[in-house]
């Protein structure tokens, strides 16, 4: 049997976020197979008394009103205690979750830094901020045998900083929605939805001005834009783009979005840098073909055969997108879509992905 130490700074739902609920969705997969989980969290409450095979330790969270680097330290400082007495177990590392006298471990250990944000940073103020964040994921990346890759870009950027036997891609995952029947949709117009934070890095305004400048070009009765999200931007966005076949929904619940994906006949998201977004997966389980930046592993998501792989921050781009969509078949549309929920189905469903972590794992024990 596999031994394993997850150690991970929160679990979804009791911390909400892209790595959180990462870990709530593979420790469940992995329970089905020949393993042991001790899974090290900051919850007090536990969350796996059902199953077994997995044992839960609570470590004493970070004080999110102080440094934030310092806080992580001191949490792997915390987690160590526990790991140096288990020698025979694989680690996988969430994170900065495993950091604190890490070349001291005689384990193997495995970490999965998800999005690589610190090494896709855009602005002068961001990219000084990330400085001492890669500097302390260069130094972890040296002593584990083991760095996850989500695939695309993100491979590239980790090649640049460690040797390529050390780059394993394991992506995200994603669950099939329950109960989800297409809906009949006429051809035109086409009901295009952005579900995502109304902020700079998600592309929401390049969106909006490809939307104000097709309607000059008449195609304002041929695209409806479909907006779900909040943020920064959104009063902003509603002030200056005032389009009548745009609409600002706001925030909406898993019962909303799953109607919107139903009548929805193509999904975009001209973001300016990700790692694999969780929400391509989801519209591509609905069967949605994708209009998405060329950023992070999006291009383990999408290619010709079920979307747009976008140059980021190309309004031209982005233009020709859009336009070369609505000008396909209803057809061309639905096959686009069918190769969505194929690709996923293939790669990307949560049996799939633990399949190929448990593999890693039993190859490291």
């Amino acid at each position: 049997m596999v031994k394993l130490a997850f150690c991970t700074d929160g679990i979804f739902p009791h911390s909400v976020g892209g790595m959180q609920r990462h870990s709530r969705l593979l420790i469940e997969e992995l329970s089905r197979y020949d393993i042991h989980i001790t899974v090290f969290h900051p919850h007090k409450d536990f969350l796996f008394e059902k199953y077994s095979n997995i044992t839960e330790i609570y470590i004493e969270d970070i004080d999110k009103n102080k440094n934030y680097l310092k806080e992580n330290y001191n949490y792997s400082k915390r987690i160590y205690e526990h790991l140096k007495t288990m020698p025979e177990h694989v680690i996988y590392s969430q994170g900065l979750s495993v950091w604190y006298r890490i070349s001291k471990l005689s384990n193997k250990i495995i970490v999965n830094p998800h999005g690589l944000e610190p090494y896709q940073a855009l602005s002068r103020k961001d990219k000084l901020v990330a400085i001492p964040f890669k500097w302390v994921f260069n130094y972890i990346f040296k002593k584990v045998d083991y760095v996850v890759s989500l695939g695309g870009l993100l491979t590239d950027i980790l090649q640049e900083i460690v040797s390529k036997d050390k780059i394993v891609i394991l992506p995200n995952g994603v669950n099939l929605p329950e109960n989800f029947t297409l809906a009949e949709k006429p051809n035109l117009p086409v009901n295009l939805l952005f579900v995502g934070r109304f902020a700079s890095n998600k592309g929401i305004d390049l969106l909006l001005q490809v939307a104000q400048e097709l309607n000059t070009e008449g195609f304002s009765e041929k695209v409806n834009y479909k907006l779900a999200g909040k943020g920064p931007l959104w009063e902003k966005m509603q002030a200056e783009y005032p389009l009548p076949n745009v609409e600002f929904l706001g925030f909406v619940t898993d019962e909303q979005l799953s109607v919107l994906y139903a009548v929805s006949h193509v999904f975009v998201l001209p973001t300016l840098f990700e790692g694999m977004p969780t929400v391509v997966h989801e519209a591509m389980t609905h069967s949605l073909p994708i209009i998405v930046s060329n950023v992070g592993a999006t291009a383990e998501q999408v290619d010709v055969t079920n979307g747009y792989l976008l140059e980021r921050n190309n309004k031209l781009a982005l233009k020709k997108a859009i336009t070369g969509f609505v000008g396909l078949s209803l057809e061309q549309k639905t096959a686009m879509g069918a190769a969505s929920l194929k690709r996923v189905e293939d790669n990307f469903l949560w049996k799939v992905v633990a399949q190929k972590h448990f593999c890693l794992f039993q190859k490291l024990a």
